[in-house]
């Protein structure tokens, strides 16, 4: 059964001790003469925290409390007197964790005493009296200070990792940057959020982010994206980016936080190794793979715009007798200067590629006039009618050359180059250093 307190019969002062020794905080009356303290009352709470019975008040408190208590007491309640206006303050106070041990190896912990001291002033204008309601927060303390452990090893990971992070809100405004972002953007943290006019997305991929806001919105997460961001320097870097929402504590979306990994090295040693699977290393050429890709976007090209295209299909006349008879080395030179003599003798455009041994293949894309295709056949067969110098050897070097024309839409890639071949065929036949159209 709960108690409850019986007013009947109690005058106005059992009413207020009764009412005064409720309170759970802490509560003194101090009296102050020539600076000097004492406890005049002290509700329950406080009497049973510092062991106070009534008999010690009007005891300085210099004698009554413990030393490094009282030091602190001291100096907050002088400054109450100097400024005569009520001060608030939080005393963090270490105690044993067993008051009554005399163990001076006792653990101790940390307590935390909130205090506001009011002044009592008389009609002189002097302070005779303070009032301090203390109140035991070491429980909300230490759920701050467990808070701001969490925060301060967030931000240690936030700024430890590699890659580029920062946050934004719903008009992708920059909330916070990690200090990778700081390294590999070139902007301060606080140049970036000073500054709103600061924007990292290209114009080609403001609509791509875009998309990403919309996804965002829904909920969803972003998990691998390459996309390409601009640096303070103006350079245009590869990143792989990640995205995920944040909510508010209504659940209602409000930004965003994006990872940044830069790619932008891996990108370049992607580019290159695909650039080296495309050529032939001897002559320096678009090899055969190179040639088949080029030559499947150039169908594809000629089916929309309905512009005829020629390959010509070309080897170096008897390369296998000049090959076995004065060496590979000599073929190998062979090789380099008949590819050069080649690409300078079409147009910039045309694609020349090394097919394998000597044989050798050009595409000749949007052919206006189908001559254009015999014309370059012609040019190639007079830049080698010079004597060649290869080594020690001075050599006459011919070759035969097929053409085919694509104008027909059902021709495929191996139709083409089969025509172009049986061309050359028939130019081998016709007894070489000339060229056939299939």
């Amino acid at each position: 059964m709960t108690n409850r307190i019986k007013f009947e019969g109690l005058n106005q002062l059992d009413i207020f001790l009764k009412l005064f020794n409720m309170i759970s905080d802490l509560v003194f009356l101090t009296k102050v003469e020539n600076h000097h303290f004492s406890y005049v009352l002290a509700n329950k709470p406080a009497k049973q925290l510092w062991d106070l019975d009534d008999n010690m008040f009007g005891t300085p408190l210099s004698e009554l409390l413990p030393s490094y208590i009282y030091h602190t007491i001291e100096a907050n309640y002088q400054e109450v007197l100097n400024k005569k206006q009520p001060v608030t303050y939080v005393d963090k106070v270490s105690v044993k964790a067993d008051e009554q041990s005399a163990d001076n190896h006792s653990d101790e912990y940390d307590r935390y005493w909130e205090s506001i001291i009011t002044p009592v002033i008389n009609h002189d204008g002097n302070c005779t009296y303070l009032l301090a309601i203390v109140r035991d927060i070491t429980a909300r303390k230490q759920r701050e200070n467990e808070l701001q452990r969490v925060r301060d090893r967030l931000e240690l990971l936030w700024n430890s990792v590699a890659d580029a992070a920062y946050f934004f809100d719903t008009e992708e405004t920059f909330l916070g940057v990690n200090k990778s972002f700081e390294q590999i953007f070139g902007w301060t943290k606080e140049e970036i959020l000073k500054d709103k006019n600061i924007s990292i997305i290209p114009n080609e991929s403001k609509k791509d982010m875009k998309n990403i806001i919309g996804q965002l919105k829904k909920g969803e997460k972003i998990p691998s994206h390459e996309v390409q961001r601009i640096t303070k320097d103006g350079r245009v870097i590869d990143v792989l980016a990640s995205y995920a929402p944040l909510y508010d504590v209504n659940g209602r979306w409000e930004g965003g936080v994006a990872v940044y990994k830069d790619i932008t090295e891996r990108k370049k040693y992607e580019e290159q190794l695909k650039q080296l699977a495309h050529i032939d290393f001897l002559t320096g050429l678009p090899n055969r793979a190179y040639f088949y890709e080029k030559l499947t976007e150039e169908i594809n090209a000629a089916r929309k715009k309905q512009i005829p295209f020629a390959v010509l299909f070309l080897d170096i006349d008897k390369f296998k007798n000049i090959n076995d008879t004065k060496g590979h080395d000599i073929g190998d030179l062979l090789l380099k200067e008949f590819a050069n003599r080649v690409k300078n003798s079409i147009r910039k455009h045309d694609t020349l590629a090394r097919f394998g041994g000597d044989e050798f293949v050009i595409l000749i894309p949007d052919l206006n006039i189908l001559g254009d295709a015999t014309e370059i056949a012609e040019r190639i067969i007079q830049s080698l009618e010079p004597n060649w110098s290869i080594g020690d050897y001075n050599l006459k070097i011919t070759t035969s050359i097929g053409i085919a024309f694509y104008s027909d839409n059902n021709l495929d890639e191996k139709t083409i180059l089969k025509h172009a071949d049986v061309a050359l065929y028939r130019a081998k036949e016709s007894g070489r250093n000339n060229y056939q159209v299939y």
